[in-house]
Protein backbone atom coordinates (compact mmCIF):
# COMPACT_ATOMS: atom_id res chain seq x y z
CA UNK A 1 0.00 0.00 0.00
CA UNK A 2 2.87 2.28 0.99
CA UNK A 3 4.40 1.46 -2.50
CA UNK A 4 1.22 2.35 -4.61
CA UNK A 5 0.73 6.02 -2.34
CA UNK A 6 4.58 6.62 -3.33
CA UNK A 7 4.00 5.80 -6.65
CA UNK A 8 0.84 7.72 -7.20
CA UNK A 9 3.03 10.77 -5.75
CA UNK A 10 5.83 10.42 -7.92
CA UNK A 11 3.15 10.52 -10.98
CA UNK A 12 1.55 13.74 -9.77
CA UNK A 13 4.75 15.53 -9.54
CA UNK A 14 6.11 14.47 -12.98
CA UNK A 15 2.26 15.50 -14.27
CA UNK A 16 2.98 18.54 -12.22
CA UNK A 17 6.15 19.58 -13.06
CA UNK A 18 5.46 19.03 -16.68
CA UNK A 19 2.24 21.20 -16.64
CA UNK A 20 4.53 24.05 -15.12
CA UNK A 21 7.27 23.31 -17.86
CA UNK A 22 4.43 23.45 -20.28
CA UNK A 23 3.28 27.07 -19.40
CA UNK A 24 6.99 28.30 -18.73
CA UNK A 25 7.74 27.46 -22.06
CA UNK A 26 3.92 29.59 -23.98
CA UNK A 27 4.76 32.40 -21.61
CA UNK A 28 8.37 32.52 -23.09
CA UNK A 29 6.63 32.86 -26.30
CA UNK A 30 4.89 36.01 -25.57
CA UNK A 31 7.87 37.76 -25.19
CA UNK A 32 8.68 38.61 -28.38
CA UNK A 33 6.98 42.13 -29.30
CA UNK A 34 6.09 44.22 -31.93
CA UNK A 35 5.85 48.00 -31.02
CA UNK A 36 3.66 49.28 -33.77
CA UNK A 37 3.52 52.61 -31.51
CA UNK A 38 7.49 53.37 -32.10
CA UNK A 39 6.68 52.85 -35.97
CA UNK A 40 8.67 55.14 -38.55
CA UNK A 41 7.31 57.97 -40.62
CA UNK A 42 6.62 56.88 -43.63
CA UNK A 43 10.21 56.80 -46.03
CA UNK A 44 9.71 57.72 -49.63
CA UNK A 45 11.80 55.16 -52.15
CA UNK A 46 10.94 56.40 -55.06
CA UNK A 47 8.61 57.98 -57.49
CA UNK A 48 7.48 57.78 -61.19
CA UNK A 49 4.56 58.82 -63.04
CA UNK A 50 2.73 55.44 -62.69
CA UNK A 51 4.36 54.17 -59.30
CA UNK A 52 4.98 55.64 -55.74
CA UNK A 53 7.20 53.68 -53.21
CA UNK A 54 7.83 54.10 -49.60
CA UNK A 55 8.42 52.02 -46.41
CA UNK A 56 7.87 52.13 -42.32
CA UNK A 57 9.86 50.00 -39.87
CA UNK A 58 8.30 48.15 -37.24
CA UNK A 59 10.49 47.48 -34.09
CA UNK A 60 10.24 44.10 -32.09
CA UNK A 61 12.34 42.92 -29.04
CA UNK A 62 12.54 39.07 -28.27
CA UNK A 63 12.70 39.65 -24.46
CA UNK A 64 12.60 35.94 -23.81
CA UNK A 65 15.89 33.64 -23.50
CA UNK A 66 14.21 31.25 -26.04
CA UNK A 67 14.61 31.48 -30.02
CA UNK A 68 11.49 32.34 -31.65
CA UNK A 69 10.98 32.03 -35.94
CA UNK A 70 9.29 34.04 -38.18
CA UNK A 71 8.01 31.79 -40.41
CA UNK A 72 5.82 34.14 -42.69
CA UNK A 73 4.73 38.02 -42.52
CA UNK A 74 2.06 39.60 -44.48
CA UNK A 75 -0.18 42.56 -44.64
CA UNK A 76 -3.68 43.45 -45.56
CA UNK A 77 -4.07 47.02 -46.76
CA UNK A 78 -7.86 48.20 -45.72
CA UNK A 79 -8.17 50.71 -48.53
CA UNK A 80 -12.15 49.34 -50.51
CA UNK A 81 -13.21 50.77 -53.33
CA UNK A 82 -15.72 52.31 -51.25
CA UNK A 83 -13.60 54.39 -49.58
CA UNK A 84 -11.23 55.51 -52.29
CA UNK A 85 -11.10 53.55 -55.79
CA UNK A 86 -8.55 56.33 -57.24
CA UNK A 87 -5.42 54.12 -55.84
CA UNK A 88 -4.14 50.52 -55.92
CA UNK A 89 -1.97 50.12 -52.58
CA UNK A 90 0.01 46.78 -52.29
CA UNK A 91 2.54 45.74 -49.27
CA UNK A 92 4.43 43.23 -48.88
CA UNK A 93 6.94 42.91 -45.56
CA UNK A 94 10.77 41.97 -45.10
CA UNK A 95 13.39 41.62 -42.78
CA UNK A 96 16.29 44.13 -43.25
CA UNK A 97 18.50 40.92 -43.28
CA UNK A 98 16.78 39.68 -46.24
CA UNK A 99 15.26 42.06 -47.94
CA UNK A 100 13.17 41.34 -51.26
CA UNK A 101 10.75 42.58 -53.95
CA UNK A 102 8.66 39.99 -54.88
CA UNK A 103 6.23 38.84 -52.23
CA UNK A 104 8.00 36.38 -50.45
CA UNK A 105 8.73 36.59 -46.57
CA UNK A 106 12.54 34.87 -45.86
CA UNK A 107 11.96 32.73 -42.48
CA UNK A 108 14.30 33.45 -39.64
CA UNK A 109 15.24 32.25 -36.57
CA UNK A 110 14.92 35.75 -34.12
CA UNK A 111 17.78 34.68 -31.02
CA UNK A 112 17.31 35.25 -27.51
CA UNK A 113 17.52 39.11 -26.67
CA UNK A 114 17.69 40.38 -30.49
CA UNK A 115 15.89 43.75 -31.21
CA UNK A 116 15.34 44.70 -34.50
CA UNK A 117 12.37 45.68 -37.17
CA UNK A 118 10.35 44.29 -39.96
CA UNK A 119 10.04 47.09 -43.12
CA UNK A 120 7.06 47.34 -44.90
CA UNK A 121 6.98 48.40 -48.24
CA UNK A 122 3.76 50.09 -50.19
CA UNK A 123 3.12 50.89 -53.66
CA UNK A 124 0.80 53.14 -54.96
CA UNK A 125 -0.38 53.32 -58.31
CA UNK A 126 -2.96 55.43 -59.74
CA UNK A 127 -6.37 53.57 -61.18
CA UNK A 128 -9.23 54.52 -62.20
CA UNK A 129 -9.76 58.33 -63.19
CA UNK A 130 -6.19 58.98 -61.63
CA UNK A 131 -3.56 59.79 -64.39
CA UNK A 132 -0.72 59.85 -62.13
CA UNK A 133 0.63 58.19 -58.99
CA UNK A 134 0.78 61.43 -57.57
CA UNK A 135 -2.63 62.43 -57.60
CA UNK A 136 -3.58 59.33 -56.22
CA UNK A 137 -1.54 59.44 -53.46
CA UNK A 138 -3.10 62.69 -52.73
CA UNK A 139 -6.41 60.97 -52.57
CA UNK A 140 -5.63 58.52 -50.29
CA UNK A 141 -7.87 58.84 -46.97
CA UNK A 142 -6.71 57.65 -43.54
CA UNK A 143 -6.15 53.97 -44.42
CA UNK A 144 -4.75 51.13 -41.73
CA UNK A 145 -3.18 48.29 -42.81
CA UNK A 146 -2.57 45.15 -40.76
CA UNK A 147 0.90 43.65 -40.30
CA UNK A 148 0.58 39.57 -39.47
CA UNK A 149 3.30 38.26 -38.51
CA UNK A 150 3.25 34.03 -38.19
CA UNK A 151 5.55 32.64 -35.78
CA UNK A 152 6.79 29.51 -33.84
CA UNK A 153 8.60 29.29 -30.58
CA UNK A 154 8.38 26.26 -28.43
CA UNK A 155 4.61 25.85 -28.73
CA UNK A 156 2.50 25.49 -31.32
CA UNK A 157 2.21 27.92 -33.93
CA UNK A 158 0.06 31.02 -33.49
CA UNK A 159 0.48 34.86 -35.61
CA UNK A 160 0.50 38.55 -34.44
CA UNK A 161 -2.08 40.86 -35.92
CA UNK A 162 -0.78 44.56 -35.91
CA UNK A 163 -3.01 47.09 -36.99
CA UNK A 164 -1.41 50.48 -37.90
CA UNK A 165 -2.19 53.67 -39.02
CA UNK A 166 -1.23 55.62 -42.14
CA UNK A 167 -2.67 59.02 -41.86
CA UNK A 168 -3.38 61.16 -45.14
CA UNK A 169 -1.17 63.62 -44.05
CA UNK A 170 1.69 60.92 -43.41
CA UNK A 171 1.15 60.12 -47.17
CA UNK A 172 0.95 63.20 -48.69
CA UNK A 173 4.49 64.54 -46.68
CA UNK A 174 5.95 61.94 -49.01
CA UNK A 175 5.46 64.09 -51.84
CA UNK A 176 7.23 67.45 -50.94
Amino acid sequence: MIVVGIILVLIILVILFTLQLISKHAAADKLLVFYKEKRTQAKLISKTEDKIEFSIDVPYDNKSRDEGIFLDAFVRIYLPDEQYNGALMRGRVNHPAAPRTDDYFEARLVPPGEKGNLTVTFEVTPRNSKKTAEEALLGIPDVEFALYVERRGRMELFHNKENILLTREELQKLLK
